[in-house]
């Protein structure tokens, strides 16, 4: 019923005739009716294909919590050693905790991090551990999403999933990130770039492709200077 020429997934490679609403703000344009893509990731997998040369490049790629379509299209590309991971997702291929991953250090060219470190008790932990999983010269590409406020909310007595529903809106967030979440990415031994990706793109192209507004992709590098 969604099928038409107006708008176009890059992730599934098809057509519709809308991209559908999606959130508790009913975002316009934002769910692929097929796939089951947001803004974000048909974003993410421009940035990867344009930027990243992911279908070129030999590189050992970790992807946190994966998204199912984007799995499979990053499976299917020869030229990566691919693994997935995640705490309790059945479709990742290793089971693991992003505070203490499993993996030797500079194991990966490549981190995905989209939309996870909001849920993890210590991301200080995590980040940590994903800068020592990231080779020397590799890439940690976060997305997450940022709260009007300038500074990270984070309530030490919202405990329970109930006090967290109440402190942050979902049961099972630990803290809600603001236009600091940059800043709390260097602190732990990161250079860090915004870059709003859409914006490479058309107002036509955007609406085309379904990419949202102000959708940042934080591309994180080894500092020179370690942890601060």
């Amino acid at each position: 019923m969604y099928l038409g020429g107006k708008v176009y997934c890059p992730l599934c490679e098809t057509t519709f005739r809308t991209f559908l609403p999606f959130g508790s703000e009913r975002r316009p344009q934002a769910l692929c009716p097929r796939c089951h893509t947001l803004e974000r990731h048909r974003l993410l997998w421009l940035y990867l294909q344009e930027q990243v040369k992911i279908k070129e490049r030999p590189l050992m790629v970790l992807h946190m919590a994966p998204e199912p379509i984007l799995q499979k299209r990053l499976k299917n590309l020869p030229n990566l050693h691919y693994r997935s991971a995640d705490l309790t997702s059945p479709v990742a291929m290793d089971l693991v905790d992003i505070q203490a991953l499993p993996y030797p250090t500079a194991s990966f060219d490549l981190i995905l991090c989209s939309h996870v470190l909001a849920h993890v008790p210590n991301d200080r932990q995590a980040l940590q551990e994903l800068r020592r999983v990231l080779t020397p010269t590799g890439q940690l590409l976060l997305q997450a999403r940022l709260h009007s406020h300038a500074t990270t909310v984070e309530n030490p007595n919202a405990k329970t999933p109930q006090q967290r529903l109440k402190a942050y809106g979902q049961a099972d967030r630990f803290r809600n990130y603001g236009h600091d979440f940059a800043q709390r990415v260097a602190v732990q031994g990161f250079k860090v770039k915004a870059v709003e990706y859409a914006n490479s793109r058309t107002p036509e192209e955007q609406a085309w492709l379904g990419l949202g507004n102000h959708e940042l992709i934080f591309v994180a590098t080894h500092s020179a200077h370690g942890v601060a």
